[in-house]
């Protein structure tokens, strides 16, 4: 498989990104509140509180992304503004380490929550430009299959970087294990960004689109039925990917499974995603990008009628089955809905635009939750007080987003 030198660089960037989404967002950050929140929070408030964290977060970051995106197009800055939120998000994820040293306890959850939602605002912005540079260094007749490699090396780098952490989980009863996660994956984030900002530029054809406002995004937005259609569909389906994976740490905890049992869980599934990311990205070239998402989003409706019958059974065990049969669902249709959205959103837009219109794409997108977090969890909770019943709510969703996606027009390469 051949890949231009822009091509590979903007490839390195997808593990080191994911390094933050495995170690710190979906592992590390919500057991650190959790272990801090001891005492202070129950499960099921600690769990509500980080689903606000994340969607406050998500939406702060696709915000300024739509509203700094003209012009960042307009002046070809994607790259430096990628340099930008990793810096950020390098230097908070560095931050957690010293709250435990700071000696107040009560505070320290609010610590941890100030700290994650820097650090995803961080996370989702350098996303959302990095998913711009696509149209940058791939034709329409390639992003399929490089959008694909790119998440299935995310997959490799977020379990190499993964493993190189699960050592400190038997030094001094695992006591090490926290600030060495975040050290790592503060390197690794940072190390992966080298050969994209090196090697990677925007294509000269957008430099002369002037900036616009963010009115006339959304208006443009609005007028392109197309566009518009696939971004509420997507904002859908992907608000319960991402719902899922963000809850699935606390929800495990919830269940009595142990921390190296969530380790080895979350370990198997990017075992499981990277060949199935690259298995749907060839899929696609036989029946279409388009088929190839309404498939996963039938999986992960399959996973929401598992959580739910999972929520309702006595037995442990048995419910410990359940969680590790969705969780290996999970990874054989994560990678792949994410790597093919964005590939057929980059298809269905003016490259001019990129920028903006992937800033949109990513306020409804691939690490942003609302529904889920901010509605279906809180019910679950307020209602049930089981936060996992929030996954089973998630099936509406999923099924009007494949519903509106069948509807969505996609142009031949």
């Amino acid at each position: 498989m051949s890949f231009s030198k822009s091509q590979r660089a903007w490839l390195l960037y997808d593990p080191a990104l994911s390094a933050y989404a495995m170690i710190v967002r979906t592992v590390a950050a919500p057991l650190f509140l959790a272990y801090l929140a001891d005492g202070v929070l129950s499960e099921a408030k600690c769990t509500e509180y980080w689903g606000y964290t994340c969607s406050i977060a998500g939406l702060t970051a696709g915000a300024l992304s739509v509203f700094y995106g003209p012009g960042i197009d307009a002046g070809r800055k994607k790259v430096q503004t990628v340099g930008i939120f990793t810096a950020l998000g390098v230097i908070s994820t560095l931050a957690y380490i010293f709250v435990p040293h700071l000696g107040v306890p009560q505070w320290a959850p609010l610590l941890v929550m100030l700290i994650s939602f820097t650090g995803m605002i961080s996370f989702m912005g350098a996303n959302s430009f990095y998913d711009s540079l696509l149209i940058s260094v791939a034709g329409k007749s390639e992003r399929d299959k490089v959008s694909s490699w790119g998440f299935a090396l995310g997959y490799a780098g977020a379990l190499i970087s993964f493993l190189s952490c699960l050592p400190f989980m038997q030094i001094a009863e695992g006591r090490y294990f926290f600030p060495a996660a975040f050290i790592i994956a503060a390197l690794w984030w940072t190390a992966g960004s080298l050969p994209l900002f090196r090697h990677v530029r925007e294509s000269a054809a957008e430099q002369q689109i002037p900036a616009v406002k963010l009115a006339d995004t959304l208006k443009f937005i609005y007028s392109q039925k197309n566009i518009l259609i696939f971004l509420i569909a997507y904002f859908l389906y992907i608000d319960g990917v991402g719902t899922i994976m963000m809850q699935a740490a606390l929800i495990a905890k919830s269940l009595g499974i142990s921390g190296n049992n969530i380790m080895l869980t979350i370990l198997a599934l990017q075992v499981i995603g990277l060949p199935f990311t690259l298995l749907f990205g060839y899929l696609a070239k036989r029946f279409s990008a388009k088929v190839m998402v309404l498939a996963a989003i039938v999986i992960y409706i399959l996973i929401s009628g598992i959580v739910t019958v999972m929520s309702f059974i006595n037995s442990t065990s048995l419910k410990i089955a359940f969680f590790y049969t969705a969780a290996a669902l999970i990874g054989t249709a994560q990678g792949g809905i994410q790597s093919l959205s964005r590939s057929l959103f980059s298809r269905i837009i003016p490259a001019e635009r990129a920028a903006e219109l992937f800033a949109v794409y990513n306020i409804f997108g691939r690490f942003t939750t609302i529904v889920g977090p901010l509605m279906m969890i809180p019910l679950a909770v307020h209602l049930w007080e089981k936060a996992e019943l929030g996954i089973s709510l998630m099936i509406l969703p999923f099924i009007c987003g494949a519903i509106l996606l069948a509807k969505v027009k996609v142009p031949e390469n």
